[in-house]
């Protein structure tokens, strides 16, 4: 893991204990996005070509509702932020044998202010402890992000 991703993954495992300043853009971290015929339509933020996620984002398409999961985070939500605009979304904790740093998943609506701004500008941040850490699209990612909400609209 690259220094600035492993600070923040440590972060939100251990309730932000520091360096939330680093940033995450140079991580290596990229969103991808994920789409088989038996599964729905996913988004995540994580290594590309492994099981390194951090947050995945997943939708039945033509409905207004999203899946989020989150790694790291023992908060009782999950709040995502795009530019000012703060969408909070109830979670609970979850049980996988991939993860070792607890995960909380959450649903709520795909037109969620925060979703609707990641949407149109790229601009994502996950809030927990006080900290906003920064998970915004690069550019060449911005394909990635918009093929996820255009196969969530159909």
């Amino acid at each position: 893991m690259g220094r600035p991703i492993a600070a923040l993954a440590a972060l939100l495992a251990a309730g932000l204990a520091s360096c939330a300043h680093e940033p995450v853009t140079d991580s290596g971290y990229r969103w991808a996005f994920l789409s088989e015929p038996s599964e729905a339509p996913r988004l995540a933020y994580g290594r590309p070509f492994s099981d390194d996620v951090i947050l995945m984002l997943s939708c039945a398409p033509g409905a207004d509702s999203v899946q989020i999961s989150a790694v790291g985070l023992n908060d009782r939500e999950i709040v995502l932020a795009s530019k000012r605009i703060e969408s909070r979304f109830p979670a609970q904790k979850a049980e996988s044998a991939l993860v070792e740093t607890g995960l909380l998943e959450a649903r709520g609506r795909m037109s969620a202010p925060a979703l609707a701004g990641f949407q149109h500008t790229g601009d994502l941040t996950v809030l927990t402890g006080g900290q906003r850490h920064n998970l915004h699209a690069k550019r060449e990612d911005e394909g990635q992000v918009k093929a996820f909400f255009r196969s969530c609209a159909a």
